[in-house]
């Protein structure tokens, strides 16, 4: 019996984090034989094609550990930043999420504080907790981005992570360079700044962040990246930091051994150079986030202009809970918002042109009436 047990006060803290439904649990629980996943922020085009026959290819090696992939990849992500780089710039985790527990158990132990936006990624709070940090929330800014001067001015002697998530989850908005770099510029030496750069292969604006040069320069930078969206990885679970070899060799000591597998490690080298896939997911995105938006502006449905492969439906003239069950009915998995801190609000990938047509027909008829209005 747990009463009889000590337990880890740190880890009855931790909030929970719920991930999206799957489609073969929807399907059981409603009885459905076609269900459309939108609530993952997956690549709608599937993985890599390029990934996937590597992947095949390692599975004949499944029965030995990992080799020099690891090192190999690191490499190779290294080269491809640009001269002066090399592997020990480069750490990878099993997914990003890894690496953001490794950089929790790394820097917030014994009540360090974590400083991030009020509404971004749960897994920064999540693993801030699990590590006996203290989460502190910065308030966005209007329109709902992120407020990096308000975040500056939250910095406190026991901040010692900082996250900023470009393009957020789950808004969508993005950052300008000038604006990081004057961010870069007013944090203290005592905090390590976490750049979270998941989705930036979707991203158009013109002048996006530039963190190179402040991880040359020597500054306290670290960049996630990963292969879940715009490679289609997700399922592989394959993540990137970079930042100075100072802070990857430390940060290599809250890494599991045998952390990332040989046909992952192989599918993401390979997915390196798929740049026709890399280019046509890009382009779907772009594309579909454009009609999708048009189409609800039409149905009178506000939404924030993302910059990734999700938008988020703020201000619903519907109930979010009751959308979101009406949807699950209907075959179509969306994400709702009340638990990342954005009531009556939905967050909605981008998915095939079918996929987005199937959500806004089913979107047209409960405003007609089916979901209950407020």
């Amino acid at each position: 019996m747990l009463t009889s047990l000590r337990l880890n006060p740190d880890l009855l803290k931790v909030p929970s984090y719920t991930a999206g439904r799957s489609i073969a649990e929807v399907k059981e629980a409603y009885g459905l034989s076609d269900v459309v996943k939108m609530a993952s922020n997956e690549n709608a085009l599937g993985p890599s094609p390029l990934a996937v026959e590597a992947a095949r290819q390692a599975l004949a090696h499944a029965h030995l550990y990992p080799g020099t992939a690891d090192r190999d990849l690191r490499r190779r992500i290294a080269a491809d930043i640009g001269p002066g780089w090399d592997e020990r710039h480069v750490i990878l985790g099993n997914g990003a999420t890894d690496l953001i527990r490794m950089l929790a158990q790394a820097f917030v132990f014994g009540g360090g504080e974590m400083l991030t936006a009020a509404v971004t990624f749960p897994m920064y709070f999540v693993s801030t907790s699990l590590a006996g940090g203290v989460p502190v929330r910065a308030p966005l800014g209007p329109g709902m981005a992120l407020d990096l001067d308000g975040m500056a001015d939250r910095i406190g002697p026991e901040t010692r992570l900082c996250y900023v998530c470009s393009p957020n989850n789950p808004t969508g908005l993005t950052i300008r360079r000038d604006e990081f770099d004057r961010f870069v510029g007013r944090v203290p030496d005592h905090t390590v700044v976490v750049l979270d750069e998941s989705y930036r292969g979707f991203v158009e604006d013109a002048h996006p962040p530039e963190p190179w040069p402040h991880i040359a320069a020597g500054r306290n930078l670290i960049v996630l990246r990963t292969f879940s969206k715009l490679s289609g990885l997700a399922n592989l679970r394959v993540g990137y930091a970079v930042s100075t070899p100072e802070i990857t060799e430390y940060l290599a000591h809250a890494q599991m051994p045998f952390h990332v597998n040989t046909p992952s490690l192989a599918a993401a080298m390979a997915s390196l150079d798929d740049d026709v896939f890399h280019a046509n997911s890009r382009a779907h995105v772009l594309q579909e986030r454009k009609f999708l938006g048009q189409a609800l502006t039409e149905l009178g449905i506000r939404w924030l202009p993302t910059q990734a492969n999700f938008m988020l439906l703020t201000d619903l003239p519907l109930d979010a809970d009751g959308c979101f069950e009406a949807l699950l009915r209907r075959g179509i998995i969306v994400r709702p918002m009340g638990g990342w801190g954005v009531p009556n609000a939905i967050r909605v990938s981008l998915g095939t042109r079918r996929d987005n047509l199937r959500f806004l027909a089913a979107l047209r008829k409960m405003l007609d009436g089916v979901c209950p209005r407020i």
